[in-house]
């Protein structure tokens, strides 16, 4: 595989190569593309819930707890409740996504649930950095402004997205050497 940037950028300019380099990148393009429709459905159900839920108010009663978690500050927070639901949305979202077309995972039966459980795992990791990085650049800071947090936002999600990535690749989907028994088998399966 070829990863000189400069040679890729030059194959990406012909159509011609364009099936040639995803087949060479399948995953990262698929995880690219994957989590770009994340991160809409993310802002979609976080700016969603900011409309549904703007204060403490507005709040199921067993909600009001999320309010408290930022009382150690002296300050309510608008953002964490929309943050932890559009993650809850956004996650489930990613987890059928790069089951299914990023890693191509070939998990059966009950090593689903030990894979699903692994992904959500890891994305309560993401989920405390977004919920920081958000507390910290739009409730901590007072800046008030639909643009302020948008910039908020994408900031955020890039740094979780790149945290997401490592994650997936190197705990949840991580391919499992396999025995010269396996690969006989597999090859048996694929003539």
């Amino acid at each position: 595989m070829n990863t000189d940037i400069k040679s890729i950028l030059k194959r990406a300019i012909h159509p011609k190569e364009w099936k040639s380099l995803y087949k060479e990148y399948k995953e990262p393009v698929n995880y690219i593309f994957f989590g770009i429709l994340t991160t809409v459905v993310s802002f979609g159900t976080y700016y969603l819930f900011r409309w549904i839920y703007p204060n403490e108010e507005s709040v199921p009663g067993f909600l009001k707890w999320v309010f408290n978690l930022t009382a150690v500050f002296k300050t309510e927070s608008t953002t964490v409740l929309p943050v932890f639901l559009s993650w809850l949305c956004a996650v489930t979202f990613a987890y059928v996504t790069n089951r299914i077309w990023v890693f191509e995972s070939r998990a059966k039966g009950w090593h689903i649930l030990s894979e699903a459980g692994k992904f959500f795992g890891s994305r309560v990791f993401t989920l405390f950095v977004d919920i920081l990085i958000m507390f910290l650049l739009v409730d901590l800071t007072g800046i008030k402004g639909v643009w302020w947090e948008l910039f908020a936002k994408i900031a955020d999600n890039a740094v979780v997205l790149v945290l997401n990535y490592i994650l997936s690749k190197l705990l949840v989907f991580r391919k499992k050497k396999q025995s010269g028994e396996d690969r006989d088998l597999e090859n048996l399966d694929n003539k």
